[in-house]
């Protein structure tokens, strides 16, 4: 029998690890697992649980072993964890349409090339993880959604700027969290990996961006060379975690959007916990600020 649910409870007892469990339908099971076997289980965690059904005193189940949810696929994962976890607006449907569109409009097939594969091999962590564990986009479909709506605003930059390369941006918007997908350790009690915290995200996308452009007999071309530009400075400044200040226009735009987008979708989430006429609590990504409500 396969159970899939939410860890809300659990304890030990005669050498067993006893865990309380609600699925999407808000059914709660009592699962056990013996403490020997080295349980890795933390109280939220969602998973697929494999179990065989006893029935005593009342009704338990006797955990065989379990899994992540991600081994179920990403439509399947994504509506798993949106039954428990706050998530994006956006549905996984709508934001791989916006998504698809947007790589299929690059003109420069170098960028495409390298742009599709990254995004297929990290399918799984681009449109379920969240942007970050607190400060932004902090939820399910968090990063994809982040991606989108900087999409969004690239728009206007690119109509009224039109020296700037569209192709370049586009890819740049897509990939400057990639390694987001490394650094943190998943849309569920998300903490930072080993990883994230030796080398942070930037670090970690741009070594992705290499392997890939190695694995695609790429990694010689400027638009290699421009893009690992554009994913190591996205954050602008050294005291920002940016290994190089923005030196094309586009790395600049990037920085930016970056900016305008991750500020200013918290500012809008505390303005709607905001009476009218009132400020705002302090904001973090605001350096603190308590904005007034109109």
């Amino acid at each position: 029998m396969e159970i899939i649910g939410k860890i809300i409870g659990m304890n030990t007892s005669n050498g067993l690890l006893n865990l309380l469990v609600t699925n999407t339908v808000k059914t709660q099971y009592n699962l056990k697992i013996s403490l020997s076997e080295e349980p890795h289980l933390h109280l939220g965690d969602i998973l697929v649980f494999d179990v065989v059904q006893h029935q005593r005193e009342r009704i338990s189940y006797h955990i065989e072993s379990y899994r992540p949810v991600e081994t179920l696929g990403l439509s399947s994962a994504d509506e798993v964890f949106r039954e428990f976890l706050p998530a994006s607006p956006l549905s996984l449907t709508e934001a791989k349409a916006i998504v698809e569109a947007k790589v299929e409009a690059i003109e420069n097939k170098t960028i495409q090339t390298i742009t599709k594969e990254l995004l297929h091999q990290y399918e799984y962590g681009f449109y379920i993880f969240p942007a970050a564990m607190r400060m932004h986009h902090n939820y399910v479909g968090g990063l994809a959604y982040h991606c989108i709506s900087m999409l969004n605003l690239a728009e206007g930059l690119l109509k009224n700027y039109t020296y700037l390369n569209a192709d370049y941006l586009i890819s740049g918007i897509l990939l400057h969290d990639i390694g987001k997908i490394i650094e943190l350790s998943g849309p569920v009690n998300s903490e930072f990996t080993l990883d994230g915290q030796l080398l942070g995200h930037l670090v970690i996308g741009t070594l992705e961006l290499e392997k890939a452009a190695l694995r695609l007999h790429l990694e010689n071309t400027e638009e290699v060379r421009l893009l690992k530009h554009l994913l190591i400075s996205h954050h602008g400044q050294p005291q920002f975690g940016a290994a190089k200040k923005p030196m094309t226009p586009e790395a600049l735009a990037l920085w930016f959007l970056d900016t305008i987008d991750s500020k200013f979708r918290v500012l809008g989430e505390e303005l709607d916990k905001t009476d009218p006429k009132t400020f705002t609590e302090n904001i973090a990504v605001l350096d603190r600020a308590r904005i007034y409500k109109i």
